[in-house]
């Protein structure tokens, strides 16, 4: 799809630096088509945009009682949001590739959760069993933008430390995804790494599922939080089985 890779990233320094980014977003997109334009916003990533674009579509989806509508934007909604909770998503170095550090975009959001998953606490506890209501969803969206990009440094430092710490080893093998092999990071460089980022991956997860449910809950709200629709079990729509999956 036309501009869909897009969508899925923001390449902050473009921007400044980090410090300066508050004072600049948010800031509406026809604003910033105005000052930078389309083809530029667009060559840079406009994920945190067109995040806010699907909200809208699912608030219009639950206004107008429409399940296949109320279904796809709440899954797309949810790819988008939980993109923008990976570091790695904020800034043009993305795979490492401008620090000789190709390879580390699959070791944070691939390689450590399915390594550790067992031990991440993803399920709710007691206390965080309600998600929230955003009365502000554009400035929650660009927050969680500006907390994934403060947490580049320690991606980016903690990679080259187990580089050191394992001088003379070979950093990367091939390992087994499926029915193929792929040339990624070593299972002991991934356990270091993992160790040194002090459950940032587990922590980020977490607080995309927070978001997620929330833009979702908000979404509901904003639209008046009509009765929603009736999806027959004995027959469920592809959507319903992506997001019963994605549910689960």
């Amino acid at each position: 799809m036309r501009d869909e890779g897009a969508r899925h990233y923001i390449d902050l320094e473009r921007y400044g630096n980090t410090d300066s980014l508050g004072r600049i977003f948010p800031m509406t997109w026809p604003a910033a088509v105005a000052l930078w334009s389309e083809d530029s916003l667009k060559a840079h990533g406009i994920g945190p945009w067109y995040a806010q674009r699907v909200y809208w579509n699912l608030v219009r989806a639950y206004e107008q009682n429409d399940s296949t509508g109320i279904l796809r934007h709440s899954i797309d909604l949810a790819h988008y949001v939980a993109d923008l909770n990976v570091p790695l998503h904020t800034t043009s170095n993305y795979n490492g590739q401008k620090t000789g550090q190709i390879g580390i975009h699959s070791l944070w959001e691939t390689q450590i959760p399915e390594r550790h998953r067992t031990t991440f606490r993803l399920n709710p506890d007691r206390n965080s069993l309600h998600c929230s209501y955003f009365e502000n969803v554009e400035y929650e969206i660009w927050s969680a933008v500006f907390n994934s990009h403060s947490l580049l440094p320690d991606v980016f430092q903690c990679e080259n430390k187990v580089r050191k710490q394992l001088h003379g080893v070979a950093i990367d093998q091939y390992v087994a995804r499926g029915r193929t092999r792929q040339l990624m990071r070593s299972l002991e460089f991934v356990d270091l790494y993992h160790q040194l980022l002090n459950d940032q991956v587990e922590n980020q997860m977490r607080r995309s599922i927070h978001c997620i449910s929330s833009v979702w809950y908000s979404a509901w709200i904003d639209a008046g939080q009509p009765p929603l629709p009736i999806i027959e079990r004995s027959n469920p729509s592809k959507f319903k089985k992506a997001l019963d999956w994605l549910l689960r």
